[in-house]
């Protein structure tokens, strides 16, 4: 089972290195694949002083730190592997930027994403889940 991670929880993360990392320490040690699209990069480049500045970290901590969330926890995966759903996932996306992490939902048969993004939840075909949502659609305890 695959779990499509916005930048927004990524971002979550890194700045406050609680809630959201837990869950995803507890997503991968249950086996849940966890992928975000490679356009994640670029969003990570135009926020880095952002978040850096709220995390107390130097842009370069900031990279490592994501470095080593990609290369243990969680698979950028190439934008070769879910292209050819672009199209579909441009008219589903409440906004064209999502439309890479709704196209990888649908190379993994609709795997739900997790996002901190409302308007993400404003179309019916891919389920959206909050934190909260992703615990209790994985069943996963309270640490």
């Amino acid at each position: 089972m695959a779990l499509v991670i916005d930048a927004n929880v990524v971002f979550s993360c890194i700045i406050s290195r609680g809630k959201a990392l837990d869950i995803v320490f507890e997503l991968y040690d249950r086996g849940i694949l966890l992928v975000s699209p490679k356009y994640i990069s670029g969003e990570i480049k135009e926020n880095l002083s952002k978040i850096s500045k709220y995390s107390g970290l130097s842009e370069e901590e900031v990279l490592a730190f994501i470095s080593n969330l990609f290369s243990e926890f969680i698979r950028v995966t190439p934008e070769s592997e879910y292209r050819r759903f672009l199209p579909e996932a441009m008219k589903i996306s409440p906004h064209s930027k999502d439309s890479p992490y709704f196209a990888l939902s649908l190379a993994f048969n609709k795997a739900p994403i997790w996002s901190r993004e409302p308007r993400l939840k404003r179309q019916k075909v891919i389920r959206v889940l909050s934190d909260s949502e992703v615990k209790e659609y994985f069943g996963l305890t309270d640490a």
